[in-house]
């Protein structure tokens, strides 16, 4: 910032750059942790393509559940997926996930976190990796699959699992999400199909969701088709299903002989506001893209002008993304708004370098205004 000065004793702050633009943050970067046949295990490596994750890290073998997950995500739709290897065969104990977390901790850019060899450990053990897992992805504004452990048969599935799901603690947060049944997988023809979890599936279709229509549409119903499955390890009852729907737990139905769909799109959160899964995804979406594009903001006075430019970037974003059709209203007064400025920013926050910015938003579904608030950190007042 320059200072113009116009009378004694008096001073104009202007910018000395035109801020940048506000740029969509990425939605459907997915990441891995799991056991592969080759590969690092000392730092995360992101692949684009199933040819370049089997060169890297091998081909599909039935121990190496985690690798047929990575082949329906881009089965389904998925661009790029962060790989993090823990080790060679199924593994019972908690320590490897949790390395596996830490390699993760620091990578900026994934949006979705699948461990689905979760499902192999202990109920002790699953709920730690579980906990760790959300602790991480509340951190990077991600969304994380929760895939449970596997001990009953097929027939026992919803009744245990609800009884599982009841006593689980710290699960119930708006940035996880749960898909039942597992799905079934071809494999060579001399192997009979195999039931994965269906995490990497639906992460894939995330992807193309984004993809085709932006996060703000539902991942669920007749558009959203698993490719490459070719059964379900077990047909729910629509009882069943609705039973499940009311747990915030998403079922995956049979609509024909071969097609099979994610039937729910909600997440676990206890938090009314934030159980539909399309409106936590583009709340998580705006806080990411908002800070950061808001990363010059460090180096500015915090005062009026730094103030209405932050209005005015933000502005401009949400005004792209509602030409798109992301949030409800016939005009954008009816879509978002934007406060930073004194209705924000104590005197003392403005002293300390704190703006607070609070954003409004009317998503498809519901309609009623969501809040975010977002905090950034600014030039103490006064600072040179």
């Amino acid at each position: 910032m320059k200072k113009f000065h116009s009378t004694p004793g008096a001073s104009i702050h202007k910018p000395s750059f035109l801020p940048p633009a506000i740029e969509p943050a990425s939605t459907s970067t997915a990441a891995i942790i799991g056991s592969f046949s080759k590969g690092s295990m000392t730092s995360p490596r992101q692949v684009r393509t199933w040819t370049a994750f089997k060169k890297e890290y091998g081909g599909l073998t039935t121990d190496a559940l985690s690798s047929h997950c990575i082949k329906q995500f881009f089965n389904n739709g998925g661009k790029a997926i962060w790989v993090v290897r823990i080790g060679t065969r199924p593994l019972k104990g908690v320590s490897p996930f949790l390395k596996g977390l830490s390699l993760l901790d620091g990578i900026r850019d994934f949006n979705i976190l699948c461990i689905p060899q979760t499902e192999q450990l202990p109920d002790a053990h699953a709920a730690k990796v579980m906990q760790a897992a959300i602790a991480l992805v509340a951190k990077y504004r991600a969304m994380y699959f929760l895939d449970v452990p596997q001990r009953d048969a097929p027939r026992q599935t919803v009744r245990t699992l609800t009884t599982w799901f009841h006593q689980q603690s710290g699960v119930h947060h708006p940035n996880v999400a749960m898909y039942v049944p597992r799905v079934q997988v071809p494999q060579s023809l001399k192997k009979a199909p195999l039931h994965i979890p269906a995490s990497g599936a639906m992460a894939g279709v995330w992807a193309r969701t984004d993809q085709q229509r932006g996060v703000w549409k539902s991942p669920a119903g007749m558009e959203a088709i698993l490719h490459g499955v070719q059964g379900i390890e077990q047909t729910l009852t629509q009882s069943e299903m609705g039973q499940l729907t009311k747990l915030g737990i998403n079922p995956i139905r049979q609509t024909s002989p071969s097609q099979f769909v994610a039937w729910g799109a909600k997440t676990l959160s206890s938090n009314r506001e934030w159980q539909d899964l399309s409106v936590r995804r583009l709340g998580l979406f705006l806080e990411l893209s908002i800070q950061q594009g808001l990363e010059w903001v460090v180096g500015e006075p915090n005062d009026e002008p730094l103030w209405t430019h932050i209005r005015q970037a933000i502005e401009i974003f949400l005004q792209s993304l509602f030409r798109q059709g992301a949030f409800q209203g016939q005009k954008a007064q009816d879509a978002y708004f934007v406060k930073c400025g004194r209705n924000t920013i104590s005197a003392s926050d403005q002293t300390a370098g704190i703006v607070n910015i609070m954003i409004g938003f009317a998503p498809i579904k519901p309609a009623e205004f969501m809040i975010l608030n977002i905090q950034q950190k600014a030039k103490s007042f006064g600072q040179v």
